[in-house]
Formats: structure tokens, sequence, C-alpha cells
């Protein structure tokens, strides 16, 4: 018999660590944290001999295994950390290290932490796995002792941003160990950031500090876009590669095929934050007013990155543009990387346009819904494919997305909104990106017959909320023969009522007249007239 210790490590409750603060730089610094303590702590706790060659990029020796090691990490990726120790001893000793290092520099953070042994010559390791995971690691987050902060002592002065007893002075303000602790990796995250986004370093812009930097323009609303994508399906593959190798024969080829798997997806995400860098940095070498109105600051900040679930922040009018641009590039990614075998992998994004002074954790929970929700589009209508929903929230949110609507969007003809929508056209439904795109780009086209006629289009957004025949009469009033018609809706009568079926087609583009920016349209027109350009010079 050849017994060895599985060790699953886990992090709870890192949504209300990471993104609890309204000020950019604790998000970012809270980010930091969380990935630290769930791979470079991770790897430096290791015992020595093992299979991590370089702990800061987390670089794997697949030739070194367990039969040799002490200890081999298996991966590291999902929110997840799966290590094979030699005994229990060293599972225990580097438990021990690791969550000490937790409890010092990331103060607030819990981790937990599952063991079990099993014998590698009789049990499947997929098996094994799956059972820490599923069963030994929930067990162990139901039944952890809550956190008891300590609230204060006789005369205490609270944290600015977390309300519990503050330990020192940042920036003139009195902060708790945990903020100080996420203050104290600024730079470190900013150099992690540089170093998987090298585009941001060459074109010399300046890193935003604080949400002001990523919303405020002069002469404009504030607004800021958190944006939340997550792959659909994963845990199914994950699942499908452990039903793959599922007996202990077959443990050693799991280990390669899951490794390969989580690295993979992490190379495929990076890549696709890195396309979105650069459709950002396109347009901003594309159009130096832009550059200008943002005072050389770059008005993209990515908060989690590194897996299939990506945070980032940006100007509001960005929002919707480099959303599609993700959801577009991990398609991309994932069908060229060989672990996916030519099956691309999917997601779905959730976009908050808000305030600059929102609560930002409201924010990030409404990003979160949102991608919910086009997550039950595609289940509900049976699609294997990417979506995204967004909101923009002109005054303060109360009740859940489903209320909000029900409030705000939905008349007695129908729903007034058509989101969520497909990334791409389908036969199963006219709500695709397609469509709302080439009807909001008509009204906001500057060569357009509604470009600057605010009081048409007002008349146009009231006529819509009063049903199809409002609509018949505003085009009576107003001489025109039909509305804007888009290729990609596959209905008809939209263009003279309005609404197809019980959803209305225009509303969206109305509301987000003012507040999107196409950026792919800046980057190709530019490329466009330099090639031009080029050829004249010929």
């Amino acid at each position: 018999m050849t017994e060895y210790v599985l060790t699953a490590i886990d992090t709870t409750q890192i949504q209300g660590y990471i993104f609890g603060s309204n000020r950019l730089q604790e998000n970012i610094g809270g980010s930091e944290l969380v990935e630290m303590a769930t791979h470079q702590w991770v790897y430096e706790a290791l015992p020595a001999a093992h299979n991590v060659v370089n702990v800061t990029t987390g670089e794997f020796d697949n030739s070194r295994t367990i039969d040799t090691l002490n200890a081999e990490v298996i991966y590291a990726g999902g929110g997840n950390t799966v290590i094979l120790f030699k005994t229990i001893d060293l599972a225990r000793a580097f438990t021990g290290r690791l969550t000490r290092r937790v409890l010092k520099e990331a103060p607030g953070l819990e981790v937990v932490v599952a063991h079990r042994r099993f014998d590698w010559e009789r049990e499947a390791l997929s098996q094994v796995v799956s059972t820490t995971l599923g069963v030994d690691l929930a067990r162990k987050k139901q039944n952890r002792m809550p956190p008891m902060p300590l609230l204060g002592l006789g005369v205490t002065v609270p944290c600015a941003s977390t309300g519990l007893v503050a330990s020192g002075i940042v920036e003139k303000k009195p902060v708790s160990l945990e903020i100080r602790a996420k203050t104290k990796v600024q730079d470190q995250s900013t150099a992690r950031l540089k170093a998987k986004l090298p585009q941001i370093e060459r074109g010399n812009w300046d890193i935003p500090r604080d949400f002001d930097d990523l919303g405020r323009v002069k002469g404009e609303d504030s607004y800021i876009a958190v944006v939340h994508a997550d792959g659909n399906g994963i845990g199914r593959r994950v699942d499908a590669i452990a039903r793959r190798y599922d007996t202990p024969q077959r443990n050693r080829e799991y280990i390669e095929a899951i490794r390969t798997f989580s690295q993979s997806l992490e190379r495929a995400a990076t890549q696709a934050l890195s396309s979105v860098v650069d459709l950002m940095a396109g347009a901003f070498i594309a159009d130096a007013e832009l550059a200008n109105r943002h005072r050389q600051q770059f008005p993209l900040r990515p908060i989690v990155f590194g897996g299939d679930d990506v945070t980032f922040v940006c100007h509001g009018s960005y929002g919707l543009s480099l959303a599609v641009r993700y959801l577009e590039a991990f398609e991309a990614a994932t069908q060229h990387e060989p672990a996916f075998e030519g099956k691309p992998a999917y997601a779905c994004a959730g976009v908050a346009l808000v305030k600059t002074h929102y609560p930002f954790a409201r924010a990030y929970r409404l990003s979160e819904e949102l991608c919910r929700s086009a997550k039950r589009m595609l289940k509900q209508e049976g699609i294997d494919g990417s979506a995204l929903d967004w909101h923009i929230a002109m005054s303060g949110i109360t009740g859940s997305l489903e209320a909000i609507r029900y409030r705000e969007y939905t008349v007695p003809q129908g729903d007034l909104h058509m989101r969520p929508v497909l990334l791409r056209a389908s036969t199963h439904t006219w709500r695709n990106w397609s469509a709302f795109s080439t009807l909001l780009d008509q009204f906001i086209d500057e060569d357009g017959e509604w470009f600057d006629r605010r009081n048409k289009v007002k008349a146009l957004r009231e006529a819509l909320r009063d049903g199809p025949a409002a609509v018949q009469e505003f085009l009576r009033t107003y001489q025109l023969r039909q509305l804007p018609r888009a290729p990609a809706i596959n209905v008809s009568g939209y263009e003279t009522t309005g609404w197809a079926g019980d959803r209305c087609v225009y509303f969206d583009a109305i509301e987000m007249m003012d507040f999107f920016t196409d950026l792919e349209k800046r980057v190709q027109a530019f490329k466009h007239s330099s090639q031009e350009a080029e050829h004249d010079g010929l």
C-alpha cells in the first residue's frame, strides 16, 4: 500500500474581502492578498522537495512527481489549490505555516483546508479530489467558527473603511490591520498587473489608483462600469476529466490532464484580458483627444484576474465595448488551447454602470447578478454560447435585479428591455449583441437622422412605453415610414410597432445612447485612415 495525503485549500467570503471597500486601492489590495494566499504563499510554505520551480510565477516541473518528493502541487486555479503530501505530518506542518502567514499578513482573510488520506494504488485520485472538494471542504466551511473581530476596547477609533478598531494611520485616515495589509501590497499588485499586461507600461500611461481616475471626465457625468465575467460549464469540463481518469491505474494521467486544463484556462483568461487592454490602448492611440480627456490615466483597472472568473472596472461608457471584447477573446483563446480539444469555452458577463461614489460592494453584487441573469438566459433557451447583461444605476438600487426590472421596465405590453443578449446571433432568439449595437449605432451616428434630435428620441421612448399603437402614432406624427432596422433581428413588423411580441426592441438602445463609446469603431477607423495614408505615400 502506498498512502498519500490530499490537501485542498480554499478561501471563504472573498467577495466581501475584496469588494467591501469604496476605495479602489483597497479593493486591489484585497485581490492581491487573495492571489498571494492561494498561490505564492502556498508554494513558499511547501516542505523541501516539491515540484514548483518558480514560486512567483507558479511554474511546475511536470517531471517531478510525488513518489520522489515530499509534496506535489496538482493544480492551483478556480479558487482552489490541490496538493499531494507524502505524510499527514507534512500536510499539517504546511497548513500551520500557511495559515500563520495568512493571519499575520492578510488579516480578515479566511482560509479553509481539508486533508484526506488515500491509497494511491487502490483509489482513483479523481474521486478523492472530488470528495475532498465537494464534501470535506464544504463541511469545513459549514462548520467553521465564524470570525469574531475585536470591535474595540475602551477608547478606540474606528477604521475609516471597515469600522473595525483602527491600528494605525494611512494617508491621514485611521485604518484597521486588514486595510494596512491591503495598502502594503499596492506596488506588488501593480507589478503583477504590468507583468501580465505589459501594454499599459509600454504606453506610458498612469494606472488609476482611485475610482475618480476611472470615471471622472470634465464636463461629463461620472460613471464607472463594473464588469464581472465568468466561464460557462467549467465545472462540467473538470468533472468530465475526472470521469475519464476514474481508476487508480490512471492517477498520473489524471494529474497531468487536470493540471494542463487549469493552466490552459489560466492562459486563455489572461489572453482575453490582454485583448481587452489592447482595445483600450488602441483607442487611446487612435484618438489623442480621448487620451487627453482622461489626462493620460488609463481608464481600465483589472481587480480580479488570472482565472475564468474576472472582474475589472473602467470608465462607464467603455464597459459594454470591453465586456464584448473579453467574451469574444475568451472564446477564441480557449478554442486554440489543446486542453479544450477544439471546443471553445463560453462565458457570460454582467456590466453594472454606477456613479463613481456609488457603494462599490453593491455595484459588484449587481454585476454578479447580471452575469447570473445572462447564464439563466442561455439555460432557458438551451443555447451553448456567450451572453451579457447590463444595468444603468442612475439612482440608488433597492431590491433584486428581477424586482428592479419589474418595477422600472415592465409595462402592459411586456418588457421594455431586450437584455440579456447573446454575444452572437441565433435562431433561438433575436436578442443578440449585433441587433442591439446596430440599433444603437443608428441612434448615435453623427451622420444619422436621429443624432441631435433629442426631442424626437424622447417622444419615441415615451411611445414605446405606451405600446405598439402609440409607436405607430409617433411615426405618423413625425412623418416617418419606419424605425431603424437591424439585419440580425429575425422577426417581422418591429420597425413599425417598436415591439417583437412582448419585448420592446428599441428601449435599451435609447437608454444607452449617453453611456456608450464604440471603442472598436474608433480603432478600426484609425487603422483604415493609417492604411490610406500609407497607400497615398506610396
